[in-house]
């Protein structure tokens, strides 16, 4: 971005809507200005490992429209360290810009270029983007033998890089234990959560039988500094060194893991300082619950589903600001405030589970007693009903689908009037024979882009359920190659949290990749090798078509996975 200030010439509010940026300090004709041109590339970086550190030298060209040579030119960079705040880095013409491990956003750099003849300022602002691995690809845990392996395909569209050992090639050691499952959260913020405009970074969860589950920086793999007990604090504390991680979900407002049923949880600050959560005094207090699904809210409050109580409950936190102090002291404490951590009468610790109440709108059910006897759930997650972001949580009982639609901000969005808290449930035959995993569960997906909508796989066929209709339609979508093995798992990239790649746009929407339609299914014949095959989709639940050669628009891929027991997809919030 080139700014100029002219004072002679034209008013300075004049000056900056028209994008140019003097600053002038002379008293002469126009036409004796030195017009400074300062041309630039574009420029960008990775990040290096802990320890280490990669440079980009950032040499820009500048020209003057009536004077030769660089004599009578000074200049100052700057570095942005904050929303308001810039360090003077150098004043040489061209700067070598070091980049750590903890560099993982755009790099924002001012140059001041003057004309110590005329003292004219020139400015430039220069932006150095990160290039990550891994900024979208999806991961494959696979099982080796009864040892873990993490697989990864890498990329957009037809050209991605597939990796069977990813996690060897970039560690150069092997994972530990045989594989039990994968998690993430895309949205831990690098940044103070008192600055503005926060930063992220990616945890990846690799779960195995290893004693201690692997918590991995998602660029590049490496072990976090907030391993799992760091996250889990009070495990730490209590010198109870034993997880058994079944979920680990995060959003930009909300970071769970459920721990052997228990749900832990850490508002979204740059800490990741995790509490144990228990049930309200109503609900009978103490840990007597057991997760085994999450929906998060677009507030930090998210619904559960209980399967001990067969029953759907809330949680909200809103302890951000008011606990911040203390989280602080307590995750720089180096133990030294434990016991302010252990202090049940902590605001950080006075949010418990409750029963969903009613909003504005009546309920539709009873989120305790509605829910069927022998009830699995298969999918919790973001969807969208009456254009609004819901939670849909779809189970089934024998070959019945139930499905239930929740409006958690109708708790506390006024302009929500159509929508109650718990605002509808269906009941749905089902078509074929289902797939069915090793715990018992459907594959389910669907997400916040699709209008009452889901998916489920049934062998080689995926069926897209419609809820829209008076009746439920229950239609094929797409069946998949026989000889490439049954469908053994199904997953959108996203229920609700999407890819941006112009964050600079003029326009009010910022143009995303849309993940949240973009289907990833594993076939894997009967030896166990894997196919990973990516369906992107229409907001009708149908196959997209590419507009110019009339094909489907399917990915697949074979990159020797095998006996794959999870896969996820892992991305950056901006590219």
């Amino acid at each position: 971005m080139k700014m100029r200030f002219q004072s002679l010439m034209i008013p300075i509010g004049m000056s900056l809507l028209l994008g140019s940026c003097y600053e002038d300090k002379g008293n002469y004709d126009y036409h004796e200005i030195n017009d400074i041109v300062i041309t630039t590339s574009e420029y960008s970086y990775t990040t290096p490992k802990e320890g280490m550190t990669n440079s980009v030298v950032i040499s820009p060209t500048i020209t003057q429209t009536i004077t030769t040579g660089t004599e009578n030119l000074a200049y100052e960079w700057k570095r942005q360290t904050g929303t308001l705040s810039w360090e003077v880095v150098g004043h040489d013409p061209t700067y070598t810009l070091t980049v750590t491990s903890s560099d993982t956003q755009p790099i924002v750099l001012r140059l001041a270029v003057t004309d110590t003849t005329l003292d004219i300022i020139t400015y430039e602002e220069i932006t150095v983007k990160p290039i990550f691995k891994f900024n979208q690809s999806w991961f494959l845990l696979q099982d080796v033998d009864g040892q873990a392996v993490l697989g990864c395909v890498d990329g957009e569209g037809y050209a991605r890089e597939m990796t069977t050992d990813v996690y060897k090639r970039e560690t150069g050691s092997s994972l530990i234990g045989s594989p039990v499952g994968l998690g993430m959260h895309n949205f831990l913020r690098t940044t103070a959560v008192t600055e503005l405009n926060p930063n992220y970074e990616i945890l990846l969860g690799v779960f195995t039988s290893n004693q201690e589950p692997y918590i991995l920086k998602g660029a590049t793999l490496e072990n976090h500094n907030y391993n799992y007990w760091r996250l889990l604090y009070e495990k730490k504390v209590k010198g109870d060194l034993t997880g058994n991680p079944q979920i680990m979900k995060g959003n930009r407002k909300n970071f769970t893991i459920v721990d052997n049923g228990k749900l832990w949880y850490a508002l979204p600050d740059e800490l990741a300082l995790m509490y144990p959560i228990k049930l309200s005094d109503k609900l009978g207090g103490g840990d007597n619950y057991e997760v085994k699904g999450i929906g998060f809210a677009s507030t930090s409050h998210c619904l559960i589903y209980d399967g001990r109580g067969n029953r759907f409950l809330s949680y909200a936190n809103t302890a951000l600001g008011e606990g911040y102090n203390t989280r602080k002291s307590i995750a720089n404490g180096a133990g030294s405030q434990d016991d302010r951590y252990l202090d049940e009468n902590d605001v950080n610790r006075s949010a418990k589970i409750e029963s969903i109440e009613a909003g504005s709108v009546p309920n539709a059910f009873n989120p305790e007693t509605d829910v069927p006897g022998g009830f699995v759930l298969d999918y919790m997650g973001c969807a969208s009903g009456d254009h609004n972001l819901t939670i849909m949580a779809i189970g089934h009982v024998g070959q019945q689908i139930s499905v239930f639609e929740f409006c958690p901000d109708a708790l506390t969005n006024i302009y929500i009037e159509n929508m109650a808290v718990c605002n509808a449930k269906w009941e749905v035959a089902s078509k074929g024979t289902p797939t069915v995993g090793t715990d018992g569960k459907w594959q389910v997906t669907t997400s916040s882009y699709f209008e009452r909508m889901f998916f489920y796989a049934a062998g080689n066929t995926i069926y897209r359920v419609d809820l829209t209709q008076a009746t439920p339609a229950v239609e094929v979508v797409y069946e998949t190659d026989p000889e490439e093995g049954a469908i053994k798992m199904m997953k959108l990239k996203s229920d609700n949290e999407d890819i941006a790649y112009d964050v600079n746009s003029s326009s009010e929407a910022v143009p995303t990749k849309e993940i949240i339609r973009h289907l990833g299914v594993l076939q894997e014949d009967g030896d166990g090798n894997a196919t990973l095959v990516e369906i992107h989709l229409t907001a009708a639940g149908e196959v997209e078509i590419n507009a110019e050669t009339k094909e489907p628009v399917i990915y697949k891929f074979n990159g020797g996975f095998k006996n794959v027991v999870d896969m996820l997809f892992s991305f950056r919030d901006e590219i």
